[in-house]
Order: structure tokens, then C-alpha cells, then sequence
């Protein structure tokens, strides 16, 4: 290995990162970097500049590097941070956000942040991103009233409901607790708090305005989307061999489901009319999480972290038309406590509750809690290799989302059997990712509407059309995330099948090492763990050879 190649490596991402969390205030936040706190992700066109040649700089001096003369370690960061670069580059030369996302403008989790996150300087951030709300609204005013035909409706229509719910979010901040302390140590932030009200009910009138004028595609195209499965999922495949994966799956799925509730003389409506009552929601989850957690105490099949903490906790107002169910909020690393949470979107009406039915709710634990996400999130920032500030800046779903799902079929083949259904529950949330390849594929290359897409969610899963069209929404601003979850789920189960552990410690093991990178993508991961010659069985294993 060159000592050489290895030092001018660590000092390329070294000033790449430094500078990169300048012009993402918030992203570095939750990674734990707090010296741009008080900051917004700048949107003037001297900062895209920077940006640009931040980038171009980084690619043109990672060219010069010998990569094979690195360390397995660095050369996997090398790979995740020259696809990174690549990636911003093209995405700000091609597709500038602020002529046509206007949800990019919104300011609201960037509040919302800082409530959440250990912040010893909490006050002056709170107030400093308060001040700045004002010119950011005139920012988006103008940037957005520049080309407004080539808004995508969609993006505009979410962006109104989450301003929406961002004024409403802005009237309510004052009564948070850590607000009503700053709010005693700065008279000005009530001050700013109105003024940052009164920006987002401006901003909200002038996406009503663009609403007749707004038209433009959301797709990325095939040739981006190809690009995002090069080097963000380091997967060699087209989105055409993509689809027909996702096609195979869907159809194997299928008949698994059929047949297990065939077997089982179940069906999911039967299973559906078994739910806690709209009182007893966050305690059932409460449940099922600490019970997912005792189940993997007893049975000793991956190591638990060290300190940590999991809240179950309402999903906020203004992100409830995000959240339709539940989710989950990982911890930064900042937080010595590793403090996180599980939002578990509040509900009424008895059709809403069929969702959050008691086989639900144990899988669904599992997915978002215990061995899924938190278990993988936590492992992650309290591991030496996944903790860098590269690998948290830079997470990939193929590896947290398909290890979620892994973990759902993973639990009931352990014996995490808790409620008659849960195999029919799992089958049919893996049927539901398998139509989200096809679904991915198809809206980001030009082959189906939105409204296509939704038509099949309510065909082939049952969705109801609000339910479907917001799925679809968020697809549209995610290009290739929405395919990760079942890509991931079957690369694991490739990787497992080819390398067979055997017994439990074995699976412990297995599961272990799968976790010790890091979040970064699952091909890289399984190269750098497993070796190279694993890999390429797992890409033909799942896509078949070319």
C-alpha cells in the first residue's frame, strides 16, 4: 500500500467534507457537525459556483490518485466519495433545483432540527435560521418565478401542503420547550418567529400563484437514473435489467402470498380487523418494539449496541402528510445518549386503523426498530469504520433499507411469529417493494404518469388512491431509493445463501460483519467484507448474467 497515495487521499476528503458541510448546514447537522448550526443551505449563485469547482477540483484531484495503491478502507471511501462528487456535479449542472423544486426551499425541517438534536447552542441557532427565513422566501420567489413552467405540478402540490403545515409549525414553535427556554435567554426570537410566520404565509400565496403556470417533468431520465446506480448503489446493472428483476420478484411474490394465505386460511382483510384502538396506538408499538428487542436478546442473533435510546413518539403535525404510518428518525453521533425516534403517525377513523393491525405492527417494529433500522443506525455511529463523517454524510438505502426488509423475513424465520398473519404481512410488503422497482424504473425513464403508477398500486396492492398517489410522491423526488429496499433485501439474502452460515453464532456472525461498514452502499459493503469473487455471485445470484 502507498503511504503517499494514502496521506494525499485523507487530505482530499478531509477539505472536500469541510467545505461540503459549509453549503449543507443541515445534512452536516444531523451527521453531528454543528459549526453551521445557525445556517440554511445557501441557494445564491456564488455559492452554486463554489460548489461546482469544490467538486470539479475534488474529481479532477481524486484522478490523479492510484486507487489500487490504497487500503481496503480507503479505497471503499474513495469509491462512495468520487461517486458522490460526480453525482452533485451533474445534478447542479443539469438540473438546478431552485428554477423547479420548490420544496427545496422550505425551512421547516431545518427548524424542526434543531428541537431534536443536542444542541448547546440552541438559542443563537434557532434565532440566527429564524432571521434568515425572510430572504430565504425572497430567494424562492425569485428563483421559482424565473421558469415556472418547468415546475413539476407534483413537487408544487407537495410543496404547498408541507408550507402549509410549515406556517402552522411556525405558530406552535413557541410552545416547544427548548424554544419557550430560548425564548427567555433572546427577546428576539419571538420577534423573528413572526417574522418567519409571516414569510411562509408569503411563500404559501406565491405557490398558489405558479399553481396554473407549473408544468414541467419530474422524471430524472434513464441516463441519470443509470448514473444514480453506478456510483450512489455501485449496482452494474441497467434500468432495464433493474425492471425485469423487479418483475420476476413481484410475480415470484405473488404466488408466495397466494399461497400462504391459502395455507394459512387467512386473507388480509381478516387480519386487518384486529387492531389496538386509536388510544392504545403508541403503546402497542411500545410493545412490539421492546419485544422485537428481547426477542433478539434472547436468541443472541446480531450484537446489540451500547447506549441507546428509542422513542415512540406522535409523528409531528407538519410531517404527517409525509408520514402516513410510522417511521424512523436516526440519532446523530453528537448524541452521546444515541437517542432516537419512532413516529407513529396518529389515527381515528376505523378504515385508517385496519393499517396498524397487530401483525402490522410487529413487522413493521422490526423494520424501523429492533433489528432493523435503530439497531443498524446506532451500530453504525458506535462503529469505528461506520461512524467516519464520509460514510454518515453519504448513507445508501440499498444497504438500510435492505437490511430493514431482510430483517422483517430474517425475525419470522427466527420465530418472531407473535400474530396470525405476520408471514402474509411480510409477503405482502415485500410484493408492495417489488412493484416500487418497476413503479422507479418506469416514472423516472418516461414509460408511466404518476397517475400510472398510482393506477397500479391500487390494482396490484390494494392501496386506496390518496395512499397511492402519495407513495408515488415522494418517488418523484427520490430517484432509484424507492428500488433499494427489495435490491437490498435480495443481494442480503443472495450474500447469505452463497456463504451459508449455519448455525446461529454463525448468523450473529454474518449479521456483524454485514453491519460493520457503515451505511454506505451494499455492493461496496459486501466486496469490502465478503471479498470481491462473493460479489459478483450475488449480482448474477439476483440480476442474472448480462
Amino acid at each position: 500500500m502507498s503511504t503517499d497515495s494514502s496521506h494525499i487521499f485523507d487530505r482530499i476528503q478531509e477539505s472536500y467534507l469541510a467545505s461540503w458541510c459549509r453549503f449543507n448546514p443541515e445534512t452536516a447537522l444531523d451527521a453531528g457537525v454543528e459549526d453551521y448550526a445557525g445556517e440554511l443551505t445557501p441557494c445564491d449563485d456564488a455559492s452554486q459556483g463554489i460548489q461546482l469547482v469544490l467538486n470539479e477540483k475534488c474529481l479532477a484531484a481524486l484522478d490523479e490518485i492510484d486507487a489500487s495503491a490504497l487500503d481496503p478502507d480507503r479505497l471503499l471511501n474513495f469509491r462512495v466519495l468520487h461517486g458522490w462528487a460526480l453525482l452533485e456535479h451533474h445534478m447542479m449542472m443539469e438540473h438546478d433545483w431552485r428554477y423547479r423544486d420548490p420544496t427545496g426551499f422550505l425551512p421547516i425541517d431545518a427548524l424542526h432540527q434543531l428541537t431534536i438534536r443536542p444542541l448547546e447552542s440552541f438559542s443563537q441557532a434557532l434565532l440566527s435560521r429564524l432571521q434568515k427565513i425572510p430572504a430565504r422566501v425572497r430567494d424562492a420567489k425569485t428563483y421559482l418565478n424565473l421558469k415556472p413552467e418547468i415546475i413539476p405540478p407534483v413537487w408544487l402540490q407537495m410543496a404547498t401542503q408541507e408550507c402549509e403545515a410549515g406556517v402552522q409549525f411556525c405558530h406552535e414553535l413557541s410552545d416547544h420547550p427548548r424554544a419557550q427556554k430560548a425564548l427567555m435567554q433572546h427577546e428576539a426570537i419571538d420577534t423573528a418567529l413572526q417574522e418567519a410566520g409571516k414569510a411562509m404565509e408569503d411563500l404559501l400565496h406565491t405557490l398558489s400563484r405558479l399553481e396554473p403556470r407549473a408544468q414541467g417533468d419530474f422524471a430524472c431520465g434513464r441516463e441519470h437514473f443509470e448514473r444514480l446506480l453506478h456510483h450512489r448503489h455501485f449496482l452494474p446493472v441497467s434500468a432495464q435489467r433493474l425492471k425485469k428483476f423487479g418483475e420476476k420478484l413481484f410475480e415470484q411474490t405473488r404466488i408466495e402470498l397466494e399461497k400462504a394465505e391459502a395455507e394459512n386460511g387467512l386473507t388480509l382483510d381478516k387480519i386487518r380487523r384486529h387492531h389496538p384502538t386509536s388510544a392504545q396506538l403508541l403503546e402497542s408499538y411500545q410493545q412490539e418494539m421492546q419485544a422485537a428487542r428481547d426477542f433478539l436478546k434472547q436468541h443472541d442473533l446480531v450484537t446489540l449496541p451500547g447506549r441507546q435510546h428509542l422513542n415512540v413518539v406522535d409523528t409531528p403535525g407538519f410531517l404527517r402528510h409525509q408520514i402516513p404510518f410510522a417511521a424512523y428518525l436516526d440519532p446523530s453521533i453528537a448524541d452521546l445518549s444515541q437517542s432516537a425516534f419512532y413516529y407513529v403517525t396518529p389515527v381515528s377513523l376505523d378504515a385508517e386503523l385496519r393499517e396498524h393491525n397487530f401483525a402490522a405492527i410487529a413487522q413493521t417494529s422490526v423494520h424501523e426498530a429492533w433489528p432493523g433500522h435503530h439497531l443498524q443506525f446506532v451500530t453504525a455511529n458506535q462503529s469505528d469504520q461506520g461512524s467516519s463523517l464520509l460514510r454518515r454524510l453519504f448513507p445508501c438505502a440499498t444497504l438500510y433499507e435492505g437490511w430493514a426488509l431482510y430483517c422483517e423475513q430474517m425475525m419470522l424465520e427466527q420465530g418472531f411469529d407473535r400474530y396470525p398473519g405476520q408471514n402474509i404481512v411480510m409477503l405482502r410488503d415485500r410484493l408492495w417493494r417489488a412493484l416500487r422497482i418497476i413503479i422507479d424504473v418506469n416514472i423516472h425513464t418516461g414509460e408511466w404518469s404518476l397517475e400510472q403508477a398510482a393506477a397500479e398500486m391500487v390494482d396490484k396492492l390494494g392501496f386506496s388512491q390518496a395512499q397511492a398517489r402519495a407513495e408515488c410522491n415522494w418517488y418523484s423526488q427520490a430517484p432509484t431509493v424507492p428500488m433499494s429496499y427489495a435490491v437490498g433485501w435480495a443481494l442480503i439474502n443472495a450474500l447469505r445463501e452463497i456463504v451459508k452460515p449455519a448455525e446461529a453464532k454463525e448468523l450473529k456472525a454474518f449479521h456483524d460483519k454485514l453491519l460493520h461498514c457503515g451505511s454506505v452502499a451494499l455492493p461496496l459493503v459486501i466486496e469490502h467484507q465478503f471479498g470481491a469473487d462473493i460479489w459478483q455471485q450475488c449480482c448474477q445470484h439476483v440480476f442474472g448474467e448480462d
